[in-house]
């Protein structure tokens, strides 16, 4: 009887033990090249110092080696606190090096930097999810893993140095039929590089104090000796279309559209260049502070570059250019957008 008891009591703590289990997982993932159990854990929790609780919750699929997890892997995500599921394909950010595994480098695909609607400092905002929902789309199954250098120049460099680099983005299509408004980095642009269709059209234009001289420009002689400020996100085709001899201007490369703004109210800068939805996003409730130079603004296109002599880079970007075509024509496209720009703009 005592051991019928015991049984019964030990097997409804195991069933326990199970349920308890099963509720503590959130997620399930799928390996994929390039993944690590530290950089699933930065992943879902934002660190990758809590790779243990994945691997303890997984070492009967992952074996004795932590270090060592293989393709197709099913892994259970447990719950806890900072647990963020990703969005299904989004990007992800690398915050530090890849470690040294023995596996071959990961796919890389390299951002610019922002803080603007289009590319938010974390990596997250409507240029990456539109470009990552497309790659899924098309067919592309390696893991989605960006990392964000400190500027425009070096993501060209290594894009042309390391073969692992894929997709650069997001970049603004100069006219590169016209030379004589292209700088050095936009005839790289040009020259080396092939670009996505366009992933997103906006308008860049031209910002000032609503007190400043500079709103009644009707030309690009009255914005000489200006004080310019450039977000990294933009190149200075909008000024050397104007005809204004950039390289004779007072220019700041700014990191980001916000270091631009806080520079313009200062009065360090008289004139920013920015696209319309930064605008809004930063102004919305209060537009009187800083008023457009409506009389230049200017559609552009946003896309992903790959660089022309890398095969991997430009078979990528034809998955991106085939998935685009296919999110587009769902509405899959709209969807993202609207998530990420309407409660901005409206």
């Amino acid at each position: 009887m005592f051991k019928s008891v015991l049984f019964y009591t030990l097997s409804i703590f195991a069933v326990a033990i199970s349920a308890a289990s099963a509720a503590e997982d959130c997620d399930r993932y799928t390996v994929m090249r390039g993944d690590t159990l530290r950089t699933i854990s930065e992943r879902y929790y934002g660190t990758r110092e809590l790779s243990s609780v994945i691997y303890g919750a997984n070492i009967g699929t992952v074996g004795k080696d932590p270090n060592t997890i293989e393709i197709g892997m099913s892994l259970a995500i447990p719950c806890r606190d900072g647990f963020m599921p990703p969005l299904p394909g989004a990007f992800s950010t690398i915050t530090e090096p890849r470690e040294a595994n023995g596996q071959s480098p990961a796919p890389q695909f390299l951002a610019k930097s922002g803080g603007a609607a289009f590319m938010s400092q974390n990596g997250n905002g409507v240029i990456p999810d539109i470009l990552a929902a497309a790659l899924r789309k098309g067919g592309y199954r390696d893991s989605l893993e960006m990392e964000r250098p400190a500027n425009s120049d070096t993501i060209l460099r290594l894009a042309a140095m390391e073969a692992s680099t894929l997709l650069s983005f997001p970049w603004i299509k100069p006219d590169c039929d016209t030379p004589s408004h292209l700088s050095a980095q936009s005839t790289d642009l040009c020259k080396n590089f092939v670009f996505s269709d366009p992933l997103f059209e906006t308008t860049l234009g031209l910002f000032t104090r609503a007190d400043a001289a500079q709103t009644t420009s009707t030309s690009a002689s009255d914005l000489s000796g200006s004080r310019f400020c450039l977000p990294q996100f933009h190149s200075d085709t909008l000024l050397r279309s104007m005809g204004l001899t950039v390289e004779a201007e007072d220019i700041t490369r700014a990191p980001d559209f916000n270091t631009c703004v806080t520079g313009l109210l200062s009065g360090m800068y008289n004139v920013i260049v920015a696209d319309y939805q930064s605008y809004s996003t930063f102004y919305r409730g209060h537009p009187a502070e800083v008023v457009d130079i409506s009389l230049f603004a200017r559609q552009v296109t946003l896309h992903a570059v790959a660089y022309r002599k890398n095969p991997d880079a430009l078979s990528v970007l034809q998955i991106a250019n085939s998935g685009l075509e296919q999110i587009m024509a769902s509405g899959e496209w709209f969807g993202i957008v609207q998530e990420h720009l309407s409660p901005r703009t409206n």
